[in-house]
Formats: C-alpha cells, structure tokens, sequence
C-alpha cells in the first residue's frame, strides 16, 4: 500500500483493512479503507481500495464526495446479498449531538463495484414509511407508523424537571401542539437472525423530541437485500421501540 501513497498525497493514509473474497473467484482479496487528513480534525476523501488477489490488479472506488468524510472510519466484511461471496459495509462516523454516521454497503462481484446501499438511499427509505411523533398530554409521546400499522406510547415524565414552563404547564398539559421527529440516518448494525445467511441490517432511529439532542428512544428495524428486487426490504414483524 506505501507504493499507492507514494503515487499520490503524502497526507492520504491507510484507516482500516480487511482480507476476504469480494469478487467471487473463491481468492481472498485485500481491502483498504484510506482517506485524507488535513488541517480538519477528520479524514476526507474517503476512497475504498480493492487488491485483487489472483491478478494483484488495484481498483479504487469512490464515495459520495457529500458523505465521504469521517472521524474514525472502519470497515467490516460480510455477505449481504449471497453466502458465496462477501460485499464490503463501510462505517464513517462524522458526529454531531445525534452521533450521526454515514454507511455505505458495496458489492464488488467480478471486479465491478455496485453500491447496493448509501446514505441518501437509507433515507429515501426511511422516509417511506411515515412516522410520526406526537407529543400528548400527561408527558406521554406517540410514536407511529401508518404505512406500518403500528403505534407506541413512550412515558417521558422523567424530562417533567427540563419540559415543565416549556412544552407543559405544572397540570402536566401541552402548552400547544407540539411534534419530535425520527432522524432519517439510522445507526447500522449487521446481524444474523438465528443463524441466517446472508445478514440481515437492524437499523436504529433516533426518535427526536424539541431537538436532535433530546433524544427520547430509538425505533428499531430490520432490512435484508432481495436480489430479485434489487432493493432493501423491510420486515414488518421486526419493529420495535427502544425507551429512553
């Protein structure tokens, strides 16, 4: 790898690297994750770097320019799409009072990168499903989903000491209509669900109360890729509110 940095910037550096078949030829290949440092106190440019490991061939695939910057990047391996092979899920984690990270999930079959998962398009999906958070007398929020069909009620009165004089009067009522929201980039985690291949994505929503620092729970979800479809499907049967 110092033969790519000498080719290029001396302040690009190598962040993480992984060892596995992304390709399909049955070969383990070298994956690198590298980036720039400059006078920011985060890495830019994040690039993932592929070393065939039958043809020694080096491939670079870039990433967003608008989410492609992060504190501490890591990278994982996993088969998301096919037992066989294994696709490359890139964590960039960029802060914020939301602790907001950027993920990236690329297919790399026969040599050719297919991103089958990016921040824009995990918020597109979010979106589709239209929750709500409505704040409701007595220090209670609803949170619910149309499209899902489903509802829960969080019991907020441990905030009663910061929401009192602000959101409700000493009577515990709204002093008016009042909405939080769910933040649109979740947490990821890759997971297996009693032992399933391929992996299965659990995705953690923030829910939101008066700011992205009030945080009030979480709303958790589990995607998997269809082939079929070419898309991320949603497990209806698998949501749930984490409290607090």
């Amino acid at each position: 790898m110092n033969t790519y940095r000498n080719q290029n910037r001396q302040n690009t550096y190598i962040l993480d690297k992984q060892i596995g078949d992304v390709n399909g030829d049955k070969i383990s290949d070298i994956i690198y994750l590298i980036g720039e440092k400059t006078e920011n106190p985060f890495y830019e440019n994040i690039k993932v770097i592929v070393l065939d490991g039958m043809t020694m061939q080096w491939y670079v695939i870039p990433l967003d320019p608008k989410y492609s910057m992060a504190y501490t990047p890591w990278l994982i391996l996993g088969s998301f799409t096919n037992a066989n092979r294994k696709e490359m899920m890139v964590n960039l984690p960029v802060g914020g009072s939301g602790g907001l990270t950027y993920y990236y999930v690329i297919s790399f079959l026969t040599n050719n990168a297919e991103y089958i998962l990016g921040p824009e398009q995990f918020m597109t999906l979010s979106d589709t499903l239209g929750f709500e958070v409505i704040y409701m007398d007595h220090y209670r929020v609803l949170v619910k989903s149309v499209k899902l069909n489903q509802s829960y009620t969080l019991d907020i009165s441990d905030r009663k000491e910061v929401y009192e004089g602000t959101v409700y009067d000493k009577d515990g009522k709204l002093l008016k209509p009042l909405e939080g929201f769910v933040i649109d980039l979740p947490h990821l985690y890759p997971i297996k669900i009693d032992g399933s291949v391929p992996y299965k994505l659990e995705a953690q929503h923030d829910i939101a109360g008066t700011s992205h620092a009030d945080r009030l729970g979480s709303i958790v979800l589990y995607w998997k890729y269809t082939g079929n479809n070419q898309s991320w499907v949603l497990d209806p049967e698998m949501f749930f509110v984490m409290f607090g």
